[in-house]
């Protein structure tokens, strides 16, 4: 197996342009650099990561730490994160951590030590204890704003609001919502802007507790929602409407002709529910490309003020709502 002596030797430069070279860092002319990336395809030279960290100060690996991984919102943030990894030759460690805030602690100290910066979705993590991390210069949030760390998150405020628009459109004028985690930021977000805008459309908004973001939370939530007399109801996510959606159908009730559902992340891929789910799409993919520009650039520049950034939401009308005006 070469190594990066035998690219030297053979190239007949330093070991340091060697390295310099193959990081495409300055102070080496385009005629040497393309001498040594021949030698070193000629060789079949991979860089050992673990060694250039010794000589860089870098390991050349991020970390990402999530709620929960069997929760499709998280895909396409994660497919966005992965993206700008592969196109910088960095490794991503990814760790679930069960939405357990103590869990989210060790994690965060045990990725510490491989990665050199993290990206932490969804943290649920008090405020104090983000700001207290050893790594907050090296970390940035998503879907979490906290003062004083880098964030990218989605507008759900805005995105609810719209999708209040959409149903006060069809004529509905009493409807439920289906809570998430208490702990979540995200989630109060999307509280708000339902109680906002429904308040200024006329709306009447009931409010049904926290529940965990799970099909199986939707499916144990349909006897209350019956009970009800409300016209549509919106789920804190697209697995909770999901369940709904199933076991309403299971006990007899018509979707959307008896009751219109709307969910939040437009994370279920039309044909897996019917009727097609209408929902809020937060465009995750724009998030993780978003968060892992951020964090590079927080990387390079960790002295420099935190950023935060703000994406728009779009809701996409489907089949599960529908207009109930004569």
């Amino acid at each position: 197996m070469a190594t990066i002596h035998d690219v030297a030797r053979e190239a007949g430069v330093s070991i340091a342009t060697v390295s310099r070279s193959l990081n495409g860092r300055s102070r080496v002319s385009e005629k040497t650099r393309a001498r040594v990336l021949e030698v070193a395809a000629a060789l079949e030279f991979h860089p050992n990561r673990a060694a250039r960290g010794l000589v860089t100060g870098k390991l050349g690996n991020v970390g990402v730490l999530v709620p929960d991984l069997t929760n499709p919102f998280f895909t396409p943030i994660l497919a966005g994160i992965e993206e700008v990894a592969q196109s910088r030759d960095m490794g991503v460690f990814v760790a679930d951590t069960r939405e357990d805030v103590d869990a989210e602690g060790r994690l965060i100290t045990r990725l510490s030590q491989q990665v050199d910066g993290v990206v932490l979705v969804a943290s649920r993590m008090d405020e104090e204890d983000l700001l207290d991390l050893r790594i907050k210069d090296k970390a940035v949030l998503v879907n979490r704003v906290v003062r004083g760390m880098s964030a990218v998150a989605i507008d759900a405020y805005q995105g609810m609001s719209e999708l209040v628009d959409h149903l006060g459109e069809l004529g509905h004028t009493r409807i439920a919502y289906l809570d998430g985690p208490s702990r979540s930021s995200l989630g109060r977000s999307k509280r708000l802007g339902l109680a906002d805008r429904a308040k200024e459309l006329g709306i009447d908004l009931i409010v049904l507790g926290h529940r965990q973001p799970t099909f199986a939370a939707g499916r144990e939530s349909a006897e209350e929602v019956r009970s009800l007399d409300v016209t549509a109801v919106v789920a804190f996510d697209d697995l909770i409407a999901w369940g709904l959606i199933t076991r309403l159908q299971e006990l007899g009730v018509e979707i959307p002709q008896e009751l219109s559902i709307a969910g939040f992340d437009d994370a279920i891929e039309e044909g897996m529910v019917r009727p097609a789910l209408t929902s809020v799409s937060p465009q995750g993919t724009s998030l993780g490309i978003r968060a892992m520009d951020l964090l590079l650039d927080r990387l390079q520049r960790p002295a420099a003020p935190a950023s935060v950034e703000m994406l728009g939401c779009i809701v996409k009308k489907r089949d599960s709502t529908r207009s109930i005006l004569a």
